[in-house]
């Protein structure tokens, strides 16, 4: 029986019959736009290595992204740990340079140290930097270190005005005096997950952040600082790692959702305004055998509904679900 049809040359695409390939290669015809919108959801190795494997088009288009995510595997106190940092930093740098926009639009970086030494500081604290500008929307930081106070947060990331959202986990070491260092009037979401920290700090980088809606804090304080929460927020959890006792002033109208977890009211705490919250986790103490401020607390969620309830007011322990 003859072959209904005849048997393709190397590279020649299927014809349907109807005058069009079935084969034909759709993506590499979308415009370079489109195809840069698609790499930045790919690891940054991935577009700048990989991709140039697929098509000679994608050669030279990842100098075109504006998303930038670059992750090297942290292995605490290998015996490779140094010369692994130092390729990595050698492929971030060599993106960064030859890139042919200077506009960053989104960066995410995840990368460590156990004993942190000044090259691996001036590469993290370069790298960010070269992120910092007015178009950075996206910033999130993973970064970790077994020694020492970690990495030292660049204050003008602090100041970009068009950040919507920021993550920062790991050993970063955010230190603020004053706030004219902050400005961040477009934040939406923060995210900070970043060791010991100083509340009053933590404090002042919330005051600049005028209509921040999702905020998730968690980290050990020596502190007894007040920390004043936005009263924009929508969603806010707070979780302290150690038993430090910590001065709350809750004023948020907006809020829906509340988690709080081992945290340990102080006198000073100041909660109103939660009636529009309608999903709450509590793990919450009371140094004192008063239960005023918890309470309080109860008493201001007047429109909840789902409430798991963890109290401890002296030696007394309480759990309710409702």
């Amino acid at each position: 029986m003859k072959e209904s049809s005849k048997r393709r040359k190397p590279g020649e695409e299927e014809d349907d019959g109807q005058g069009s390939n079935t084969n034909k290669d759709r993506l590499s015809s979308l415009p370079d736009s489109l195809l840069c919108h698609i790499l930045s959801f790919l690891p940054t190795k991935t577009s700048v290595c990989t991709m140039s494997l697929v098509s000679h088009r994608y050669l030279h288009l990842w100098k075109h992204l504006q998303d930038f995510d670059f992750y090297d595997v942290y292995y605490p106190d290998s015996d490779e740990e140094a010369e692994n940092f130092k390729d990595f930093a050698i492929f971030v740098n060599a993106v960064l340079s030859m890139r042919s926009t200077r506009d960053i639009r989104k960066m995410r970086l995840s990368c460590g140290q156990s004993q942190l030494d000044s090259f691996a500081e001036r590469s993290v604290d370069t790298w960010i930097r070269t992120a910092v500008g007015a178009h950075l929307e996206d910033l999130h930081l993973a970064l970790f270190s077994s020694e020492g106070e970690g990495f030292k947060l660049p204050l003008p990331v602090l100041s970009c005005t068009n950040l919507l959202s920021i993550s920062l986990c790991g050993e970063i070491f955010v230190e603020l005096e004053q706030s004219w260092h902050v400005c961040l009037p477009s934040l939406k979401t923060l995210q900070l997950e970043i060791g010991n920290v100083d509340v009053n700090s933590v404090d002042i980088l919330l005051s600049a952040c005028p209509i921040l809606e999702t905020l998730e804090l968690s980290f050990s304080t020596e502190s007894l600082a007040k920390l004043r929460v936005p009263s924009s927020l929508k969603s806010f959890k707070f979780t302290i790692e150690n038993d430090t006792e910590v001065c709350l002033e809750i004023d948020t109208p907006g809020l829906k959702y509340l988690s709080l977890t081992n945290i340990t009211f102080g006198n000073a705490t100041s909660i109103g305004n939660l009636h529009n919250v309608e999903e709450a986790y509590l793990d919450a103490s009371s140094e004192s055998e008063s239960v005023d401020p918890l309470l309080t607390l109860l008493q201001a969620l007047s429109g909840i509904k789902r409430l798991v309830f963890r109290c401890y007011a002296a030696k007394n322990f309480a759990a309710y679900y409702i």
